[in-house]
């Protein structure tokens, strides 16, 4: 009985948040973070699916820290254990089929911190079909650009193949890079807006092949505090600041032209002056969202960047957002939940090679 209240009403991370606040071996960083965003009107754009992710993984960084990141709480952003659903690694496979490689024993069946060993498996398989799709693609000319330091430097599961050290969240921020670039001009930008960048892999990724953009990550907690201790570590010589507690506009506006990477909160983004960004990124996020709140993302792209990209499940159901008082929370993007502004052009459809049944969408922004 608790499983299903909890199910249909599931704990507010607030509740959670002022439990375990006073917990002597939180981080003074996650604490200021997490205080200023239960406080701010960007509390209430959370689903009900990441009120429960952050329980989580508030409950891992009690414990370990970022120390396990890698076995924990990586297991809600991107990184997959185990090989679920065929329509997930069609595309890859297929890709494949003309190019077979070899695989390493006591790299197959490498057993991962904190993983079982079906998981470490499945993990390792996984590596071998991203690092060989991505191999056949342009992009791959930049692994040697992507350093270890952060995405190895949290117990982070890895296989060596080839000489690389590889993780899915490596190769997967390559693969987005290739989609990237593709659908944009991406030399002629100078500052990218990310929404929902989760540890901060992609934004790596970007900085580490075109190192002069400016680069704005908006999240919630503990997501910012994950990617801005990342991000520190990825790019020492960056002057990378949080700005989550300026309210005013011209100052926001002042403070991201003076830093290379800055932290945001959602309700920001209101304040942000007319067209300040050349592009915005939402990768595998929006799809985890009430639709009310992508409406308020899109809205304010709408004013704030002249391209967007995003990718998302071509058909899902936000967990957790099913009750007595709402309905189920389907996003089916050829049913137009998504509500795509109409002055948006489309410029770039795809589907992403894994996970196969994910869509890459870009958009011109008109007007």
């Amino acid at each position: 009985m608790k499983k299903y209240i909890k199910r249909v009403f599931p704990e507010r991370f607030d509740k959670y948040w002022n439990s375990i606040k006073d917990k002597e071996n939180l981080d003074k960083t996650l604490k200021e973070i997490t205080e200023n965003f239960i406080e701010s009107d960007s509390y209430d754009l959370v689903s009900n699916y990441w009120h429960v992710l952050n329980i989580q993984n508030y409950k891992s960084l009690i414990k370990s820290g970022l120390s396990k990141y890698g076995s924990t709480i990586a297991r809600n952003y991107y990184t997959f254990s185990e090989i679920f659903h065929d329509e997930w690694f069609d595309q890859a496979i297929k890709n494949l089929e003309d190019k077979p490689f070899n695989i390493q024993s006591n790299e197959i069946f490498k057993k991962q911190d904190g993983f079982s060993l079906k998981e470490s498996i499945g993990y390792n398989y996984i590596c071998y079909i991203l690092f060989y799709n991505l191999k056949k693609l342009a992009s791959f000319q930049n692994i040697n650009k992507i350093k270890d330091d952060a995405f190895l430097g949290f117990n982070d599961p890895y296989i060596n193949i080839e000489n690389f050290k590889v993780t899915t969240d490596k190769i997967a921020s390559l693969l987005d890079y290739e989609k990237i670039s593709k659908a944009f001009e991406i030399n002629s930008f100078k500052k990218i807006l990310e929404i929902g960048a989760g540890s901060g892999r992609t934004c790596e990724t970007v900085l580490s092949i075109k190192k002069n953009l400016k680069y704005v990550i908006c999240d919630i907690s503990p997501a910012i505090y994950i990617s801005f201790k990342r991000l520190k570590l990825s790019f020492p010589e960056k002057k990378i600041n949080l700005l989550i507690n300026i309210n005013d506009g011209k100052k926001l506006t002042k403070e991201i032209e003076e830093n290379d990477i800055s932290f945001i909160f959602p309700h920001q983004l209101r304040i942000i002056k007319d067209k300040f960004f050349d592009l915005a990124l939402g990768i595998d996020c929006f799809h985890e969202m009430d639709k009310k709140v992508i409406d308020y993302y899109f809205d304010n792209l709408n004013k704030i960047v002249n391209y967007v990209y995003f990718s998302i499940w071509e058909k899902t159901t936000v967990p957790y957002s099913k009750n007595i008082f709402k309905k189920e929370n389907r996003l089916d993007y050829s049913l137009n939940d998504y509500k795509i502004p109409k002055n948006w052009e489309q410029i770039f459809k795809e589907k992403l090679v894994f996970p196969s049944n994910q869509l890459s969408l870009g958009f011109k922004v008109l007007g």
